[in-house]
C-alpha cells in the first residue's frame, strides 16, 4: 500500500522552538535514566508547544510504550503522522502498540505501508506477515514471510510464523519443514522438536515419527527446564508426572516474570452475597467449548452466582455468539485490550472467581491470569491437563478423569464435580439425517467411526483399526477429512496393512447440526490414545453411538472413560489396547448387544448425569460458592471433594 504524499509541514514559530526543544531534551534525559513518567510529561509539554514536530510525538509515544499505555502510544503516533504522513517510525510504533492490544485488523494498513516502502527489511516484513497470519490471511502471510526470509535467510522468527501459517492452511508437511529449518538454526530447541512431532501427527505422516519422538524424549530427559507448547505436549504420550514438570516449566519460563496488578485496596466490609463469577475465553462463538458450555451458563442459579463472560475472541456473527451474549449477566468484549488492560477490567469489575476456559490452547492469553485479576482463579474445560502455574488456584475435574489417588498429577487444588467435568447442551440443534449414500457409506456395512482430529491417531491405534476392518467383512472406517495430506497418508498406511482404499470413508467438516445428524449412521465409535475424544465423544453418545475407549495414564486419556461412566456405559472403557480391540470386534459381530447399547443411550439422553445440564449448573454453583467462602474466610485453596446437596461450609471444608 503506497504511503500518501505528505503536505508541507508547518514551520515551528521561532519564538517557541527553543522552549519546545528544551522540554524534548529534558524528556530524552529522563528516558535515558529510566524515568519514564517524567519523560512522558516532558514530551507531552513539547508536543503541546510544537504539535507540528513529529520527532516530539514519537518520543512521547516511546515514553508511553515504556509505561504500558498502548492507547497513548497510538494517539501519539497519530499526532506524528498528522504532522508527517511519511514518518515511518510512527507507523512502526502504531503497529507495535496495536499488536500489544491484539488489534491485528487495525494494524494491517500500517504494517503493509512499512513493509512495502523502498528498502524495507526483515523486521518490517515479519510484522506484516504476523498481522496477516493473525487475521486469517494465511496465503498472503506466507508471501510476506518469504519476503522477510529473502532479507534474512536465517530469520528464526519468520520460520516459526511460517509454520503457523502453513498449519492454518492445513499444509502440515510444509509446517514440519519450516520447523526443521528453525531447529537447524537453533539445535536442541525443544519447542521446535515438539512442533515437528505435532505437525507430523496432524498430517498422519508417521515415517519419521519414532526418530522424532526419540529426539524429543532425549531433550526432555536432559536436566534443566524445558519449554514446549503444552497443547502439543499432550499428544506425545508422556505420563502425567512428565506433563506436570513440562507444563510447570512452561508456566515459569513464559509467565514467571509477568508483574501482577497492584494489590487491591482493602474492602470496607467483608464480602457477602452472590459470588461474582467471570468466564474468560477466546472461544465465545461457534466452537466446541461454547457448544458444550452454553446451556450451563444459562442455567446458573442467579440467586447464588452472578455470571460475567470476558471474550477476547472474534465475533463470528453466529446464532451461538448471540446466545452466549445473552447467557450471562454481562458479556464483556476485551478483544481490543492489552493483557494488562484486560486484567484491570476484570479487577475493576470485582470478579471474585475467574474461570479460565482456555488453558494453553490456541490464542490463549494466559498473561491475563498471571496478573492475578481475581482472588480465586480456576482452570476448567479447555485444556485437559494441569496448568503448572502458581496463579491458578483450582482445577475442576471429576473422579474418573482425575481420581483422588492421582491428585498429585496437578499443581492446582482439585475441585471435583460428582459425575463428569464436561457439561453438555440439551438444546443443541440436530439436522435431518441424510441417507447413507449421501455420506458415502455402503448401505449395509458395519460403520466404525473415528472422528477425532488426525493428530490424535497413532500408528499402533491405526493397526488395531485395520485389523478390525479385516475381521469384520464389508465394514468401513469413517474418518474426519481433517486435511488432504492426512487423507493421502492414511490411505497409503491402510494399503500397507492390506486394506483397500474403498474401506476408508472421509467425512468433510460440517456445521454442528449436520454433523450430529449424520452421526446416526455410525455403528461404533473407536476412540484414540494417548489423547481421547472429548467433545467428539459427547457428540457420538448424544447421537446414540456407543464409544469404545482405552483408559490412558493422564487426564487427557481418561476423558472418554469419564463420559462413559456418566452416561451409564462404564463397561466400554477398558484398561489396555488388547481389550479395546477384543471388545470392538465382539460388538461389531453382536447385533443384539449393539441394539441394547443403543437403547441404553437413547434412555440416557434424559436420565444420565452426562446430559443433565441443570444438575451440572447446580453442582458448579456449589463449587464456586465453596471456593468463594474459603477465600472470604481468608483460607487458602484446598481440595474440594465431590459433594451433593447439602454442601459443606468453608469451615467444614477447612477440616478436610
Amino acid at each position: 500500500m503506497p504511503v500518501p504524499i505528505a503536505p508541507p509541514r508547518p514551520a515551528i514559530p521561532a519564538a517557541v522552538r527553543p522552549e519546545a526543544e528544551r522540554h524534548w531534551r529534558t524528556g530524552v534525559e529522563h528516558g535515558r535514566a529510566g524515568r519514564w513518567k517524567e519523560a512522558e510529561k516532558s514530551h507531552a509539554r513539547a508536543v503541546r508547544i510544537a504539535p507540528g514536530e513529529p520527532l516530539y510525538w514519537v518520543n512521547l509515544a516511546q515514553a508511553r510504550r515504556k509505561l504500558g499505555d498502548h492507547v497513548g502510544v497510538i494517539a501519539a503516533a497519530d499526532g506524528a503522522l498528522a504532522a508527517d504522513p511519511h514518518y515511518v517510525l510512527a507507523r512502526q510504533m502504531r503497529v507495535a502498540a496495536r499488536m500489544e492490544r491484539h488489534c491485528y485488523e487495525d494494524l494491517l494498513e500500517d504494517a503493509e505501508a512499512v513493509a512495502r516502502r523502498p528498502g524495507a527489511g526483515y523486521e518490517s516484513w515479519l510484522d506484516y506477515g504476523i498481522a496477516l497470519d493473525r487475521t486469517n490471511r494465511h496465503v498472503a502471510a506466507v508471501g510476506a514471510l518469504m519476503s522477510a526470509l529473502s532479507c534474512k535467510p536465517d530469520g528464526f522468527d519468520a520460520y516459526i510464523t511460517l509454520c503457523n501459517a502453513f498449519d492454518r492452511l492445513r499444509l502440515h508437511a510444509e509446517a514440519v519443514e519450516s520447523l526443521r529449518t528453525a531447529v537447524a538454526l537453533r539445535p536442541g530447541w525443544e519447542q521446535g522438536l515438539g512442533g515437528i512431532v505435532h505437525h507430523a501427527l496432524h498430517g498422519c505422516d508417521w515415517r519419521r515419527l519414532e526418530l522424532d519422538l526419540s529426539a524429543l524424549a532425549a531433550r526432555v530427559a536432559q536436566p534443566g527446564r524445558i519449554d514446549i507448547n503444552p497443547f502439543m505436549f499432550l499428544s506425545f504420550g508422556a505420563d502425567a508426572a512428565v506433563q506436570r514438570r513440562a507444563f510447570g516449566d512452561h508456566a515459569s519460563l513464559r509467565y514467571g516474570s509477568v508483574a501482577p496488578l497492584p494489590a487491591p485496596a482493602p474492602r470496607r466490609a467483608p464480602r457477602t452475597g452472590r459470588v461474582r463469577v467471570g468466564y474468560l475465553s477466546n472461544d465465545f462463538h461457534t466452537h466446541a467449548t461454547a457448544m458444550l458450555l452454553v446451556q450451563v451458563l444459562e442455567l446458573h442459579d442467579r440467586e447464588r452466582v452472578e455470571v460475567r463472560l470476558y471474550s477476547y475472541g472474534p465475533d463470528d456473527g453466529s446464532a451461538m455468539r448471540r446466545r452466549l451474549e445473552r447467557a450471562g449477566d454481562a458479556f464483556v468484549d476485551i478483544a481490543g485490550l492489552s493483557e494488562r488492560e484486560a486484567a484491570q477490567r476484570i479487577r475493576d469489575d470485582d470478579v471474585e472467581v475467574l474461570v479460565d476456559l482456555k488453558g494453553y490452547t490456541l490464542h490463549a492469553r494466559v498473561s491475563i491470569l498471571a496478573m492475578r485479576p481475581a482472588p480465586v482463579q480456576v482452570a476448567w474445560l479447555g485444556f485437559p491437563g494441569t496448568s503448572g502455574a502458581p496463579f491458578i488456584d483450582y482445577a475442576i475435574v471429576d473422579p474418573v478423569v482425575l481420581p483422588p489417588a492421582c491428585a498429585d498429577e496437578f499443581t492446582e487444588a482439585l475441585a471435583w464435580l460428582p459425575d463428569c467435568y464436561q457439561p453438555n447442551d440439551r438444546m443443541r440443534e440436530v439436522g435431518v439425517p441424510p441417507g447413507r449414500a449421501a455420506c458415502g457409506l455402503p448401505q449395509d456395512a458395519f460403520v466404525f467411526c473415528a472422528f477425532n482430529h488426525t493428530y490424535k491417531i497413532r500408528p499402533d491405534t491405526f493397526d488395531v483399526w485395520c485389523r478390525l476392518l479385516k475381521d469384520v467383512p464389508g465394514s468401513v472406517l469413517w474418518l474426519l477429512a481433517s486435511n488432504p495430506q492426512a487423507e493421502e497418508n492414511l490411505i497409503r498406511e491402510a494399503g500397507s496393512r492390506g486394506i483397500e482404499r474403498s474401506r476408508l470413508v472421509f467425512a468433510q467438516v460440517a456445521p454442528p447440526a449436520e454433523h450430529l445428524a449424520r452421526l446416526t449412521h455410525a455403528d461404533l465409535f473407536l476412540d484414540t490414545l494417548p489423547i481421547n475424544a472429548h467433545t467428539t465423544a459427547s457428540d457420538a453418545l448424544w447421537s446414540g453411538v456407543p464409544v469404545v475407549t482405552c483408559t490412558g495414564n493422564a487426564f487427557v486419556g481418561r476423558v472418554a472413560a469419564s463420559l462413559l461412566h456418566a452416561v451409564g456405559l462404564p463397561e466400554l472403557a477398558v484398561a489396555d489396547m488388547a481389550s479395546y480391540e477384543s471388545l470392538a470386534r465382539t460388538l461389531a459381530n453382536d447385533p443384539q448387544r449393539m441394539a441394547t447399547l443403543r437403547e441404553r443411550l437413547r434412555r440416557a439422553r434424559d436420565e444420565s448425569p452426562l446430559f443433565d445440564s441443570a444438575r451440572t449448573a447446580r453442582e458448579l454453583d456449589a463449587l464456586y460458592v465453596r471456593m468463594a467462602e474459603r477465600s472470604r474466610a481468608g483460607l487458602p485453596p484446598a481440595p474440594l471433594p465431590a459433594m451433593r446437596a447439602p454442601f459443606p461450609t468453608a469451615e467444614e471444608d477447612s477440616g478436610r
